[in-house]
């Protein structure tokens, strides 16, 4: 691959190359049949706007995102907005590349989204077909290990469950259902290379106003614990977790531990209570809003 540092249009197009620009980089590749020839920092938006109208550098699949979407309009009667919001989509996701199928791609999750909301879409099957072969090679860069990919976090169903009485006071307990997958986030820098993080979202009042109800937490099995730490304390139900069903689960404030008990707090009401660590089964530390963004 050749390098160069400035875009000369005229003189790639008299050598009969064709510039191929990725739309939201500075980068132009430009091919003329022996080489690939890379061109960077493409400032000047009229050199950017003179390659996208370009018919000739627009790609087949492009042209199958914006059919593909013309084909789910007319198939449900629908606006392409309505089909964006039935898949879970933002309006535009789809509107852009009806509008500018060379600038604007449909991703891989934003198909997948799409299949699921329209399934029995006839067209699918040769919109698959026209997806052209890779035969790519996965190259060693330096960074992240390709091989260990830092996927999402699995956020887990939940929902308020049935109060518990711990010494004489009646605790609000969460239903956490490790089987049920409802959305992936992303996964806080702090997490790299952890097992046992998910996310959940709080139910309930009691501890608001430091976890208010229907906010997203991000959880891990097997880190250090302090005082102060917010929780989710796994309680034993006499079973084995199977993973697939829902148990109940303290998301509280740990207030202190020692050999035979847990000291946890709540905030509305504001209880201290103490749970037996017989009737615990383990205890995940919840990420700070601190450490969500770092």
């Amino acid at each position: 691959m050749h390098a160069s540092p400035a875009a000369d249009l005229s003189h790639w197009k008299a050598e009969g190359a064709r510039p191929i620009l990725y739309p939201g980089y500075d980068l132009l590749l430009v091919h003329d049949g022996q080489h690939i020839s890379m061109i960077a920092n493409i400032q000047a938006q009229s050199c950017k706007d003179a390659i996208l109208s370009d018919p000739a550098n627009s790609s087949p699949m492009s042209e199958a995102d914006k059919d593909l979407i013309d084909g789910l309009v007319a198939h449900t009667g629908e606006k392409a907005t309505a089909i964006a919001r039935r898949a879970g989509l933002t309006p535009s996701t789809l509107t852009r590349p009806q509008n500018n199928p060379v600038k604007h791609r449909l991703s891989t999750p934003t198909l997948e989204k799409l299949q699921s909301a329209v399934p029995d879409y006839p067209g699918w099957s040769s919109y698959v077909a026209a997806k052209p072969r890779s035969n790519a090679k996965v190259l060693a860069f330096e960074g992240d290990n390709l091989d260990q990919p830092e996927e999402n976090l699995p956020v887990w169903g939940s929902g308020l469950g049935a109060e518990r009485m711990f010494e004489g006071e009646a605790v609000e307990q969460t239903d956490l259902n490790t089987g049920a997958q409802l959305d992936y986030v992303r996964r806080p820098a702090i997490l790299k290379g952890k097992k046992g993080a998910y996310a959940l979202h709080v139910q309930g009042s009691s501890m608001h106003p430091a976890l208010p109800e229907g906010e997203l937490v991000v959880a891990c099995r097997d880190m250090p614990l302090s005082m102060g730490d917010n929780v989710v304390v796994y309680l034993r139900d006499g079973d084995q977790d199977d993973g697939e069903r829902a148990r109940a689960v303290l998301v509280k404030e740990l207030v202190r531990r020692s050999a035979s008990y847990v000291e946890l707090r709540q905030y509305d009401p504001r209880i201290d209570f103490r749970v037996a660590m017989s009737e615990v089964l383990r205890i995940d530390r919840i990420l700070t809003r601190r450490e969500m963004v770092s």
